[in-house]
């Protein structure tokens, strides 16, 4: 089928070299750090199998949540547990039933901070929450650490390959709906050659015949093997999970 394109921003499609850049350019017009992008809900396609959860916070009052102190994890043979280490608490956020089979569909993971290894023993763990996203309760899996790292430039704004149409998934809270700065997902990782600073316009796609219409620009600020977050840099229109990023790059 031939693709339909609208050309209406003709400057978008202009190349823009990196040493012309600003951090809005790379990073969006709001002052992005590091653990926005870490605490925003993390798509996942397969339903997680953990081996490591938080038992609960170290308290006197029978509370089961905790966004400060310590917590207790309850160990299992050959856990890896070491003072020093990191560790990212998580939870599956929603319906458990969102996860896909087969790889079709992506269930939310609710990032809920990070937490060091202070002390154990032969049964249990003490961790301190270093950081919370959220609260971090009874229940929540742990995942090792590793540092969020935005990129300091992008890949030039050049045409996009209409090629490759990935599809935008959700943001925090599961959210479906975005602007200027807001951080979102989409189905498309290491897997697909996607790097951090990748360029990717935003279209809406309205299945009635019409071309489709240019409304964003993103970038990326992290991957994972099958999925990437991005930040909006520029919203022409409401952005909504339905629609379509199309990555700048040569085809």
């Amino acid at each position: 089928m031939r693709t339909r394109i609208l050309y209406a921003t003709a400057l978008w499609l202009s190349v823009t070299p990196v040493f012309a850049q600003s951090a809005k350019d790379v990073t969006g017009p709001r002052k992005l750090a590091p653990w926005m992008v870490m605490c925003t809900d993390l798509p996942a396609s397969a339903k997680p199998t953990p081996h490591m959860f938080i038992a609960g916070p170290v308290a006197t009052d029978g509370h089961v949540s905790t966004a400060s102190g310590m917590l207790v994890i309850k160990r299992t043979p050959d856990d890896g547990l070491a003072i020093g280490n990191r560790y990212v608490a998580q939870r599956v956020h929603g319906d458990p039933k969102a996860f896909g089979r087969g790889g079709e569909g992506y269930g939310d993971l609710r990032i809920t901070g990070v937490v060091g290894i202070r002390a154990l023993d032969d049964v249990n763990a003490i961790a301190e929450v270093e950081f919370a996203c959220d609260s971090i309760e009874s229940g929540d899996f742990l995942e090792p650490y590793v540092e969020t790292v935005l990129p300091t430039d992008a890949s030039p704004m050049i045409a996009p390959d209409f090629k490759d149409r990935a599809n935008l998934l959700f943001g925090q809270d599961n959210r479906v709906a975005f602007g200027d700065g807001d951080i979102a997902s989409i189905d498309r990782g290491t897997m697909h050659g996607v790097v951090p600073g990748a360029r990717y316009a935003i279209y809406r796609d309205s299945h009635n015949g019409m071309p489709l219409v240019h409304i964003g620009e993103a970038v990326v600020m992290t991957v994972n093997e099958m999925t990437s977050k991005v930040v909006v840099t520029k919203a022409y229109d409401a952005i909504a999970g339905s629609d379509v990023a199309v990555p700048r790059r040569a085809p």
